[in-house]
């Protein structure tokens, strides 16, 4: 095995999908929370009838943070739901940041025509509002004994260049916001390989281009790594999951983020496993079938550090 960290594997709460891991010899797991609301019974009954043990629990999608619409009554349903579930010595809820129609990037902008930083404004407001939101839950974290961690986004929403489906992630894509929330709370990292690889990449291209089409401020394009491998080391002191997979382009559709691996890439995966630090547990988030689990799984068997 490439690695010696302890290894999980990130889905959904779905019966079929952990009995497949479970057969792979994987026993643990970062479960993706529906978006339905489901009981701590029923998630234990889940998980017991596949002796699963959860890693960590990522929040409901619809609950990202950053925007105005954030309900602190439905994050402690969540975190009060879960607290029964999670071992004592795994209680870790991840969150993610929230996307924000690129409509509503252009309106504020078009209301402040003269104003050069406004974009860059845009984006403080919006980290500032992470910060203020996790705040207000940390009372019910310390309490439940849940450490909250918070992963780096990719560029945009699934299917961004497809008519109506213009969501991008204004923030929270580059180590300097997410820096700036661990300094400002008590949370901690999950680092997402294939969200680094895009963001990376993306922000590169447009260092070169001088290309805006991505809603990215100056100081976000020069201060941008120049890959996922370099976004972990500017992050690693602070990152308590790996969730690791590939992405290519702008990873907007499941054929494109999330994904094993391939040879071309094996390179970055030897480099990586030189800096990681062993302790932290790496979830595997490549694929949708249990094919590509058993294929990444394959790789890192078969891969071996110089």
């Amino acid at each position: 095995m490439l690695f010696s960290n302890p290894i999980s594997a990130t889905l959904s709460l779905d019966l079929h999908r952990l009995h497949q891991v479970r057969d792979t010899g994987i026993t643990r797991v970062e479960l993706q929370l529906p978006e339905d609301h489901y009981t701590a019974e029923e998630i234990k009954e889940i998980i017991d009838l596949t002796g699963i043990t959860p890693v960590a629990f990522r929040m409901p999608k619809r609950l990202g943070m950053g925007t105005p619409s954030f309900s602190v009554d439905e994050w402690k349903y969540w975190l009060e739901t879960v607290d029964s579930v999670l071992l004592s010595d795994q209680r870790q809820v991840v969150c993610h940041g929230a996307t924000v129609p690129l409509g509503a990037i252009f309106e504020y902008l078009d209301q402040r025509p003269t104003d050069f930083n406004a974009l860059h404004d845009f984006k403080t407001q919006y980290v500032e509002r992470v910060i203020s939101q996790i705040q207000q839950l940390e009372g019910t974290l310390k309490e439940l004994g849940i450490q909250l961690l918070i992963e780096n986004s990719p560029m945009g929403s699934d299917s961004y260049f497809e008519p109506g489906q213009s969501a991008i992630y204004p923030a929270l894509r580059t180590p300097r916001h997410l820096l700036q929330i661990i300094e400002a709370t008590d949370a901690k990292l999950c680092l997402d390989t294939a969200h680094a690889r895009i963001t990376s990449n993306v922000l590169t291209y447009m260092h070169r281009s001088r290309s805006m089409f991505a809603g990215a401020t100056e100081k976000e394009i020069l201060s941008s790594t120049k890959s996922w491998i370099d976004f972990y080391t500017q992050v690693k002191p602070h990152v308590s999951l790996i969730r690791l997979s590939y992405a290519v382009s702008w990873g907007d559709t499941p054929e494109t983020a999330h994904i094993p691996f391939p040879a071309s890439a094996y390179g970055e995966l030897l480099t990586f496993a030189e800096q990681v630090d062993n302790e932290v547990c790496i979830t595997l988030a490549a694929g949708q079938t249990h094919e590509q689990l058993t294929q990444m799984l394959n790789t890192l068997r078969d891969l071996k550090r110089s």
